[in-house]
């Protein structure tokens, strides 16, 4: 090989690597997201890999008591209920928007709201954050029109807003309720209903432009220093702010939105931190019993709760859960490094119904990933509220665990 051809050959490479180096810097913000999945997705691997069963879903709980509640008993016989870490307060995701659901199953009984009203998809639209909701809102507003449910005009009667939100988890329907319900009357609800140690709903989309938003200067671990320092009501005044500034500003919106589409985000530790500091929280105790009090008809009142039901029991729309149960209401929520599941439940042949609360936090990325992409933690719930032997034999692990 002569000498020529070798410096050539050194002359092309050295040309290839300036190549590569200059495209990672262009799409760096590409690249790191690439690596933030790598490394999200090699935490605690062997626990993803081993979650195929109800039972492995056990093993899991008792291997993290720490960051793991859960509560399940039989209405009616709480005394032999699981309680499992049941008091302490964890972020609850979607989950809380079971109080926004509540709020509006009240305004609609004392007749402030009409569920007949017609409402402008637009003012429904302007909540809506791309790329943050797994696509929930454009799948709802396609449901919806499919439905035939959107008119002409592009309206859409009240009524199938909390629907939006509750069966799709959609952010955008739960934002324009929780502006719609009004602010002060939903941080009055968890007084009026008498649940305590369990935050007020916030926007959601205020609660994400306050984690990180193109016009912050400062890193997100000082942004999270900040939060941690504020009083609950200093940090729902962030949140509305935000809310207000994407809401009531078209060019903050376009920025935000350019933003976002070039992943300039939040790696998932830095949102699995923010979550944890700031997203509002509750108890596995609390929202059981929420949960009991809503089949039972005395959360609010029997036509409110009725309301409530009609739209939490969308799982009942499946022939196998018709088949099996009488009812079946439920809430999932999940952020990074969160799940949460409430439920009631009352098969067929049992002579009383059931609620589990299972909250989860700081959840290894694999894990995680594994959860939502198999629901191998619903399949964990199910088999405890419908097989007793199960039930007993969680309850005796963990119940063991916690002595």
């Amino acid at each position: 090989m002569s000498v020529n051809f070798l410096e050539y050959m050194k002359f092309a490479i050295s040309i290839i690597l300036i190549c590569f180096l200059v495209l990672v810097v262009w799409q760096w913000s590409s690249v790191s997201a690439v690596l933030d999945i790598f490394s999200t997705l090699s935490e605690e691997k062997q626990w993803s890999s081993r979650l195929k069963t109800p039972e492995d879903v056990l093993e899991y709980i008792v291997a993290h008591p720490k960051d793991v509640s859960l509560v399940a008993y039989k209405i009616g016989n709480s005394e032999k209920g699981i309680f499992y870490n049941s008091d302490e307060k964890r972020p609850l995701a979607s989950t809380i928007k079971i109080l926004v659901l509540a709020e509006y199953a009240r305004q609609v009984e004392l007749e402030i709201i009409s569920p007949d009203e017609l409402v402008n998809l637009a003012d429904i639209d302007i909540y809506y954050l791309p790329n943050t909701d797994g696509g929930a809102h454009p799948n709802a507003v396609k449901e919806l029109k499919e439905k035939a449910y959107i008119n002409a005009a592009n309206q859409v009667e009240l009524r199938h807003i909390p629907w939006a939100m509750i069966s799709y988890s959609d952010k955008a329907a739960t934002d324009y309720l929780i502006e719609r319900l009004g602010r002060d009357k939903l941080e009055k609800i968890t007084a009026s209903l008498q649940l305590n140690n369990q935050d007020v709903p916030l926007p959601i989309i205020g609660q994400f432009l306050s984690w990180s938003n193109h016009t912050f200067s400062n890193t997100p671990a000082e942004r999270l220093n900040k939060y941690q320092a504020m009083r609950l009501k200093e940090y729902a005044d962030e949140v509305y702010h935000w809310t207000n500034e994407w809401r009531s500003h078209q060019e903050f919106r376009a920025k935000e939105t350019k933003q976002i589409k070039s992943r300039k985000g939040l790696k998932y530790q830095e949102q699995k931190a923010m979550t944890e500091a700031t997203n509002c929280g509750g108890t596995a105790r609390g929202y059981a019993q929420i949960m009991e009090r809503i089949y039972s008809g005395s959360l609010i009142s029997p036509q409110a709760d009725e309301i409530i039901r009609e739209y939490l029991e969308w799982p009942m729309q499946f022939p196998e859960n018709q088949q099996q149960l009488d009812a079946f209401g439920a809430k999932g929520g999940s952020l990074a490094g969160i799940i949460t599941e409430v439920w009631y439940l009352k098969p067929k042949k049992a002579q009383h119904a059931r609620v589990a609360a299972l909250f989860l936090k700081k959840i290894p990325g694999s894990v995680w990933f594994k959860m939502l992409q198999t629901y191998i933690q619903q399949e964990f719930q199910y088999k405890l509220l419908v097989d007793d032997k199960f039930f007993d034999l969680v309850r005796e692990k963990l119940m063991n665990d916690q002595r």
